[in-house]
């Protein structure tokens, strides 16, 4: 609970801060929100599975990584441009499962290139045993919620690498809740 308490007080504070009222045109403002707002993007990435900042690392093997970020609609503008998005994790294991995942994304500018890129929603899994397995962590329930933090480097206009990590949590709605957590690199290009 303690560890599902941490990172949602991470992306609300992360969503506090897209939401702070910052003008539009503030391009290079340090923390600025909705900084890709008006692009399509792809990212794909390789992730180690069970590595991240909340795992007890039981586990191994390889996460791939994919997601598709829309423009962010204008009513979204009053909570910082945050970007729709879809993604999967597709795990190369011999007792692999797989999430799929979508909610929304904002990316806050740090430097001229370099920016911190969270996510908040929602994710269903198709793990077969959801109470007790033994080659993959137990999720308790197969609606989970999904985070994801990022620190990105735009390499030019369109393409970008980050430093990744997302998290999978029924946020004790159901027991267990032993949760998931991948980490690794990703690409993305925008468009």
């Amino acid at each position: 609970m303690k560890k599902f308490r941490l990172a949602s007080t991470i992306v609300g504070a992360s969503c506090l801060l897209a939401s702070a009222g910052f003008a539009e045109d503030n391009t290079g403002y340090f923390l600025q929100p909705g900084i890709h707002s008006d692009h399509y993007e792809l990212r794909l990435g390789v992730l180690a599975y069970d590595r991240g900042p909340f795992t007890t690392d039981q586990f191994s093997g390889i996460v791939v990584n994919g997601e598709f970020l829309f423009k962010s609609p204008e009513f979204l503008s009053a909570i910082g441009s945050p970007r729709p998005y879809i993604g999967t994790d597709i795990a190369i294991a011999d007792d692999a499962f797989h999430f799929a995942y979508a909610g929304l994304n904002w990316d806050f500018r740090l430097t001229d290139r370099f920016y911190l890129s969270t996510s908040l929603g929602g994710a269903v899994t198709t793990a077969d045993n959801l109470k007790d397995p033994t080659g993959y962590k137990a999720l308790g329930c197969r609606a989970l919620f999904h985070l994801g933090a990022a620190l990105g480097y735009d390499v030019n206009d369109r393409w970008t690498v980050q430093a990744y990590a997302d998290h999978f949590s029924n946020g004790q709605l159901c027991e267990p809740n032993a949760g998931a957590e991948a980490a690794g690199v990703r690409i993305g290009y925008r468009f």
